[in-house]
């Protein structure tokens, strides 16, 4: 399924139009110009001129390779803005970047009533994009490792005093109990329950389950599939973030099945062999002036993970 077919990024002479108009000398009454070429490749996200990118056609699959800085994550953000897509991690924003979304298009299949909002060969768009659209970074999955591992150690700090508290209660009977008192008859209920239950039992009904303990990669992979539970647009920003082999893998296996099964659509900012080795993925490689489309092998990366698994190839043989 294909929710954004297109999104178009202002033109060269329309950036250097917008760029002279916002650093305009006024004292002057002309444009500063001849700084005008360092601020259009410095100035984020004006520096997406410096790719000479005008359009990104997409794919079920779509996705964004380049190194350290190419401008994957900030023409995810600048998609996200346009469409409103809704995300919970803060992104580097300032007027420059509303003035520059604001510059750029897209043709779509969503259905939309914000006027602001521009679109290419409008048609009768079915789909809210605020229901069926989410921006995922990793900094997002991130903070969900954090927020379960406080959650989970929280649990087993209490479960510890817990223990604790039964041991030493064990051989303690109440001396009375005051029925006319709720924290009285409070107390000796809960001697009778401390005294009936397995250390295990009592623990889950004071404080609740202790899920199992998962990896930082598994903590990381449940959260996506939570979040890609409906279909709809995703825009995925280095997913893979934290991820073993195994657990990409399985993060590959799920967005194929997405994309395949379940009508879903996504693009990826992405350094990951396994996600940019996605049978029938449309990728952009941004470390070519101008952007190009690349099948996976073409990509520099992975031409230097073949270099060194070459270099060692007699010793991959004999591990075999």
């Amino acid at each position: 399924m294909v929710y954004l077919e297109s999104f178009y990024f202002p033109s060269v002479k329309e950036e250097e139009d917008e760029l002279q108009k916002f650093f305009y000398n006024k004292k002057c009454k002309r444009p500063i110009k001849p700084a005008l070429n360092y601020i259009a490749q410095n100035v984020y996200p004006f520096s997406l001129l410096a790719h000479h990118l005008s359009c990104l056609d997409f794919e079920p699959i779509t996705i964004l390779y380049g190194g350290n800085g190419s401008g994957k994550s900030t023409i995810l953000n600048v998609i996200s803005n346009k469409l409103h897509i809704s995300r919970e991690a803060p992104y580097n924003s300032s007027y420059l970047m509303e003035k520059y979304v604001k510059m750029c298009s897209f043709k779509s299949n969503f259905h939309y009533t914000n006027k602001d909002l521009d679109l290419v060969n409008k048609t009768n768009y079915k789909y809210d994009i605020l229901e069926i659209s989410k921006m995922i970074t990793s900094d997002d999955v991130f903070k969900k490792m954090i927020d379960k591992r406080l959650r989970d150690d929280q649990k087993r700090f209490k479960s510890e005093m817990i223990i604790e508290e039964k041991r030493a209660a064990a051989g303690i009977v109440p001396k009375s109990i005051n029925l006319e008192d709720e924290t009285s008859i409070e107390r000796f209920n809960d001697f009778l329950s401390m005294r009936k239950s397995s250390y295990t039992q009592y623990i889950k009904k004071t404080i609740g389950d202790i899920g199992p303990s998962f990896s930082n990669g598994e903590t990381g992979l449940m959260y996506l599939m939570e979040q890609i539970s409906n279909p709809g647009l995703y825009l995925l920003d280095e997913p893979e973030n934290s991820m073993s082999c195994e657990t990409q893998l399985k993060l590959v296996e799920f967005i194929e099945l997405s994309a395949r099964a379940f009508n879903t659509q996504f693009i990826i900012a992405t350094h990951s062999p396994f996600l940019l080795s996605i049978p029938n993925a449309k990728i952009y490689n941004l470390d070519t002036r101008p952007v190009s489309l690349s099948k996976w092998w073409e990509l520099e990366n992975m031409k230097r993970y073949f270099q060194i698994f070459n270099k060692y190839q007699t010793e991959f043989q004999k591990a075999l």
